[in-house]
């Protein structure tokens, strides 16, 4: 794969451009995953015991599975609309069968992540770059957990440093988004999702540019 370079103006001016074409429906699924995967996980968080018992733990583990699940389809509606498909709200909820796969890939990717992180930092920021776009390969080819991760380690050779510099603006915005009240989250988390599909999508096409000439203004 040829080198390339991510324009992160065109790219985020594509994104926005999509986000306002499709406002109502992405507020109402940010509203609808934060409702459903966000607030049961901090309640839970803040009436926990301090001596966890193997109820709560069990309670615990379905919470998480839950966010893990919505995260897949609000990912999958992000793809989706960047590319102008057609959507509808059970797109984020009729992905049972990709589920094990991807909750399984994201288990090895946070504990990786995790663990380099643990080991001076780099090496987790380098984890996390390298097989970012697991998801999107499990939600369009339908893989196995080790095939997505391997194919998005391919796909992001030769791109560390741009997709660095692009993780760096995803963190970034989020954080100026979660710092208005939380409220800016619900337009900065689909606006970067979107973001990162684009260029997964520019680079499976193999396109000369990031973003691809269909994904700009």
């Amino acid at each position: 794969m040829q080198q390339l370079s991510i324009n992160l103006a065109a790219l985020f001016k594509f994104s926005i451009q999509q986000y306002k074409s499709y406002a109502s429906f992405i507020v109402g699924a940010v509203l609808t995953f934060i409702v459903l995967a966000v607030v049961p996980q901090i309640y839970f968080m803040m009436q926990a015991p301090e001596n966890p018992t193997l109820k709560t733990q069990f309670i615990s583990f379905l919470l998480t599975a839950l966010q893990i699940f919505l995260s897949l389809g609000f990912t999958k509606l992000m793809l989706l609309l960047v590319q102008d498909a057609y959507v509808t709200v059970a797109d984020m909820f009729n992905n049972f069968r990709i589920f094990f796969s991807y909750f399984v890939a994201s288990f090895i990717y946070g504990l990786a992540v995790s663990v380099g992180l643990l080991l001076l930092i780099a090496p987790g920021i380098w984890i996390a770059i390298r097989f970012q776009f697991f998801p999107y390969f499990i939600i369009e080819n339908g893989d196995s957990s080790f095939t997505a991760l391997q194919k998005s380690f391919n796909l992001s050779q030769d791109l560390l440093l741009e997709l660095f510099v692009f993780g760096v603006a995803v963190v970034f915005l989020n954080l100026i988004g979660a710092l208005l009240l939380g409220v800016g989250v619900i337009f900065t988390y689909p606006l970067t999702t979107m973001a990162t599909a684009v260029i997964y999508r520019s680079l499976k096409e193999e396109s000369d540019s990031i973003p691809a000439d269909s994904y700009q203004i």
